[in-house]
């Protein structure tokens, strides 16, 4: 039985960055992982720990895929990132006057970018960190990101699982660092199974994760016995589950209040109707009357 890579994983080893570096993004595209970047496809550079090695890898990744389709139409979205560091790379931005808004979880309205119902094949290369609500940041965070700058103060948990609903990557790529300063990479066409391995390799259940856990109630995960193969090394990486759990308390407790006074705001309305109603009903009354 043949079975399908879905997750594989390079570390620096001794070697030149570099030269890791491009062999792994020749194994990203021999793996046929690039096969459907085209004739548009856009690559996602994360915010969050955010370095000089997560602009390599995205410009590594993105050479990779011109190299192979040389007629590709290839854009960066990079909020943080400033011109000089793409240059000879076309620009995307997130426009908050160009959005469609949605009905997300919990019948929360969102914002969400047009371009996220254009054809594309999208590439989301982010920095793995440590977080305080996610207890590691990844890929996940990186998708939410976007989401949380056009809608400011909505629950984490709903942007994170409908970035990954409406704006999953066609392609993850996480990097990180060992103790000793190495740099190692991950990458899948799933973007779950990617976070997984990383929390696996840091000494974490990937269910025990905040961020896949949210999804988990809403999907059918994959097998986490394939993301064993995840970076190595990494234990003490994440965040306590205390702080995450507080946090996530709290966001909870933000939104059933933000409920609340939606639900007061809807009654009140409601109730200034009642005797303009009230007075339309006498008087059509009345005119019957008059017209006996």
């Amino acid at each position: 039985m043949v079975t399908e890579t879905r997750l594989f994983s390079m570390s620096q080893d001794g070697q030149s960055r570099d030269v890791v570096l491009r062999e792994f993004a020749t194994r990203v595209a021999c793996a046929g992982w690039l096969d459907g970047a085209v004739p548009r496809t856009v690559i996602h550079v994360g915010t969050g720990g955010r370095s000089a090695v997560t602009v390599e890898t995205a410009r590594g990744l993105a050479v990779a895929a011109h190299e192979r389709s040389p007629a590709l139409r290839l854009e960066v979205l990079d909020p943080a990132g400033h011109d000089e560091a793409w240059n000879g790379f076309s620009r995307l931005a997130v426009d908050p006057d160009d959005t469609v808004e949605v009905s997300a979880l919990r019948g929360v309205a969102l914002k969400v970018p047009r371009v996220w119902f254009e054809p594309f094949f999208l590439i989301t290369v982010a920095a793995v960190h440590p977080d305080r609500r996610w207890r590691i940041g990844g890929v996940l965070q990186a998708q939410a990101e976007l989401l949380a700058y056009l809608n400011p103060g909505a629950p984490a948990s709903v942007l994170l699982c409908e970035a990954h609903r409406l704006g999953a990557p066609d392609l993850a790529v996480a990097w990180g660092a060992h103790g000793t300063g190495e740099v190692w990479w991950t990458a899948s066409p799933s973007d779950v199974l990617v976070d997984g391995s990383v929390a696996h390799a840091a000494g974490l259940d990937p269910r025990d994760l905040p961020s896949i856990r949210a999804i988990a109630r809403h999907e059918l995960l994959e097998a986490w016995a394939e993301a064993e193969s995840g970076a190595a090394g990494l234990r003490g990486m994440g965040r306590g589950a205390v702080w995450s759990s507080l946090l996530e308390t709290r966001e909870r407790g933000a939104a059933a209040a933000r409920r609340v006074c939606e639900d007061v705001n809807l009654i009140t309305r409601n109730l200034r109707k009642v005797p303009h109603a009230l007075r339309r009903h006498l008087a059509t009354r009345m005119r019957a009357r008059a017209s006996v």
